[in-house]
């Protein structure tokens, strides 16, 4: 009977261990942003010059100072709209880094979240990630304008947003609006995951059975 508790313990620290360690999604703004503490969001208006404009890399960085801005499709060619919004090239490539902010670490940020206005139904970007630890993830975002949302404990040092071959590209379409970057919530506010309420409630009944056998009942 202690070896199956202490086997039920140690499955109970193992799925926790794996919710805290594994990367977040989120497909609204309002459940992004409830995980983050001190956070900083890019409208790509108030700190930007009136109307459109087209930058270059180390011009569009340091509008805001918060990210670093380099456009992989069209070199330095990073365009604010006149509807306040940021593309490269508007059919190109780009790489967003966050090592560099006042906001997380040398590592990165525990959270990005972003509304993708726009994302090309014929040839559809994706979002390369690469964490703190060097370790890499593709999201997919094929779903057209949405919001996209990332947190992790690893820290999200860079995503790189191109189409699914993960090569540069200048084909296709993708536009964003309201970039936010932010440290974890104090105290973190922990997601659980979808097949951790049927672990438990498995986890209970293996227990009560257990008792039941115990006790001769069974």
């Amino acid at each position: 009977m202690k070896g199956f508790f202490a086997a039920a313990a140690v499955l109970a620290v193992t799925v926790c261990a794996s919710a805290t360690q594994a990367a977040t999604t989120y497909a609204d703004r309002v459940s992004f942003e409830a995980a983050l503490g001190t956070q900083v969001t890019d409208d790509y208006d108030s700190a930007y010059p009136a109307g459109f404009g087209v930058y270059d890399s180390a011009a569009m960085s340091a509008f805001l100072g918060e990210t670093d801005y380099e456009s992989t499709g069209f070199q330095d060619n990073n365009i604010i709209q006149s509807t306040r919004t940021y593309c490269a090239g508007c059919n190109g490539s780009f790489r967003l880094s966050f090592t560099t902010t006042s906001v997380g670490t040398t590592l990165g940020v525990f959270g990005v979240g972003l509304d993708i206005d726009a994302n090309s139904p014929f040839l559809p970007y994706d979002a390369f990630v690469t964490f703190g630890d060097g370790s890499t993830t593709t999201f997919d975002l094929n779903d057209g304008p949405r919001f996209f949302g990332l947190t992790s404990p690893l820290l999200v040092s860079e995503i790189h947003f191109t189409q699914a071959s993960g090569d540069t590209t200048r084909s296709g379409g993708f536009v964003i609006d309201d970039l936010t970057i932010g440290a974890q919530a104090d105290p973190p506010v922990i997601p659980v995951p979808a097949s951790l309420p049927l672990m438990v409630t498995a986890l209970a009944g293996a227990v009560a059975l257990a008792r039941r056998r115990r006790d001769g009942s069974v």
